[in-house]
């Protein structure tokens, strides 16, 4: 049955995870005092509030922006053709390999086609939202009742467990939320600052498409040490085709927010990372990678810090 109405359960999917988001910050509330009902419309309302004001300001200019990328993008790939073939005709007494040229080529059409692409299914999926906008104004709605009634849904779920399993269960599923439950809310704050950041910054440079690169930026944030190299990348190609000392100043400007948000904005927010070796890290990523790509980046950190709950879980009953 599941199967066959699998095309409706996206709402009810993002409502449980709105709700596990929000949670801690209406538990906060009823910890203060506050009847959990009251603080769960609290906290939506202002969640509602400020996703509508959000939409409002930016959806429209990010959609034109993404009009006009969709237009000036074959004009740019013609002008980092013409600046490739006067390198190569500057540079010919290297005697640059043919397979290395054709590589570059390559990789730059590959690129622009990748790119016009994401623009067109993006500015394609448009229409499409307006019959689903009545689905996803139901994600706040269905979020609302989870989240107010979030405790009674856990023990409701603990009840389906045999109770010869109900400890153990329960302590691994304490041990991933409190290694993962706080990293993925601090993680999409920081995210969300640096993306705004980026995005500002970019607009005072006057670099073309300021809000697509910030949003870039901003969403591979995410990913540990590739993230701001994968999100400056674009920014600095833009910045080139207009000059290279624009490109020079999107260069520090990635590099002063990156340094902000290392030494200032995630120890306040986050604190203490998921405790994962940075050889894991960086095996999780690139694994993730080349099993799924973009997603798999996106998700190799959490999907390993549950990994490495469970594989401790495991040692310990082994060990016992």
């Amino acid at each position: 049955m599941l199967y066959k109405v699998r095309a409706v359960l996206t709402p009810f999917l993002l409502a449980f995870v709105l709700s596990y988001l929000m949670n801690p910050a209406v538990t906060n509330l009823e910890k203060r005092g506050a009847p959990r009902s009251l603080g769960t419309l609290v906290i939506y309302v202002g969640f509602t509030l400020f996703v509508a004001l959000f939409a409002l300001c930016l959806v429209p200019r990010f959609l034109t922006q993404l009009e006009g990328l969709a237009q000036v993008l074959p004009e740019y790939a013609r002008t980092i053709q013409s600046h490739l073939a006067a390198f190569y005709l500057r540079f010919s007494r290297f005697n640059i390999p043919e397979p290395v040229k054709g590589a570059i080529d390559n990789g730059i059409q590959r690129a622009e086609e990748a790119l016009m692409g994401f623009v067109e299914r993006a500015l394609g999926q448009v229409p499409g939202l307006l019959p689903r906008l009545s689905l996803l104004i139901l994600v706040p709605v269905l979020a609302f009742y989870l989240t107010m009634d979030f405790p009674e849904l856990k023990m409701w779920l603990l009840a389906w467990i045999p109770h010869r399993w109900q400890s153990d269960i329960v302590g691994l599923m304490i041990e991933m939320d409190e290694n993962l439950g706080s990293f993925i809310r601090g993680q999409l704050a920081v995210s969300a600052i640096v993306g705004i950041l980026i995005a500002a910054g970019l607009s005072v440079i006057r670099v073309e498409f300021a809000l697509i690169i910030g949003l870039i930026a901003g969403i591979f944030n995410i990913v540990p040490y590739f993230g701001p190299i994968i999100g400056a990348f674009p920014a600095v190609i833009f910045a080139l085709l207009k000059s290279p000392l624009t490109a020079l100043y999107v260069i520090i400007l990635f590099v002063a927010v990156n340094q902000i948000e290392s030494s200032i904005i995630s120890p306040s927010i986050l604190g203490e990372h998921v405790g994962l070796h940075p050889v894991t890290v960086i095996f999780s990523i690139i694994s993730g990678g080349y099993l799924f790509g973009v997603l798999g980046v996106l998700l190799a950190v959490p999907v390993a810090s549950i990994v490495k709950v469970v594989l401790r879980y495991v040692r310990n009953k082994l060990l016992q």
